[in-house]
């Protein structure tokens, strides 16, 4: 998906990587411009893992380093929730903010089962401890649909589901998730 933030992704230092295709038991190596990486996009497909990464870094001062990495710590404590989290849920969509849709829909705290939307940021989800993957699914699925009903915008997930049985686009139906299990597991 082409993680990033502050200013740079992965696709900046990315050399190569190796990914397993869940679906077809196949595995392949492929150099960062084959990934065709993007804000939020790559052109692997969704049953597709990267298994490894070789990425590709430039020496810094070490107190330079270690300032500009205390920096992005701080703004993330000060602006992001901590907890049991995968991160940004949804991709933002052209010329706005996921997260500034998700709380003008009224969806801040909101809460099914052990999932809720933060109260710090609408854009993330957190699970209580020993929370369920269901419930998180359920509760993304709600906050696009409410989304979509007060302001006409379909939110695209950054995340990738594994492990649930459906046919969705952005589900895969084999192997552990990096972000939770599904099925109900906690």
């Amino acid at each position: 998906m082409n993680a990033g933030g502050h200013g740079s992704d992965t696709a900046t230092v990315l050399g190569d990587c190796r990914v397993f295709d869940l679906a077809t038991g196949q595995g392949r190596a492929l150099r960062a411009r084959e990934l065709e990486l993007g804000y939020r996009r790559s052109s692997l497909a969704a049953a597709e893992v990267v298994v490894w990464a070789r990425f590709v870094l430039h020496h810094e001062d070490p107190e330079r380093a270690r300032r500009i990495l205390s920096e992005i710590v701080k703004w993330r404590r000060e602006h992001q929730p901590g907890g049991s989290n995968a991160g940004s849920v949804f991709v933002n969509p052209a010329g706005d903010s996921a997260g500034r849709l998700v709380e003008l829909a009224g969806l801040k705290g909101l809460r099914i089962g052990s999932a809720v939307v933060s109260e710090r940021h609408a854009n993330f989800i957190q699970a209580d401890e020993g929370g369920s993957a269901d419930d998180v699914r359920r509760l993304i699925e709600h906050v696009r649909s409410k989304v979509a009903e007060e302001t006409g915008i379909t939110l695209q997930t950054e995340l990738r589901l594994v492990g649930f049985e459906d046919s969705r686009p952005d589900t895969v139906l084999a192997g552990p998730s990096t972000a939770a299990r599904g099925g109900g597991s906690r």
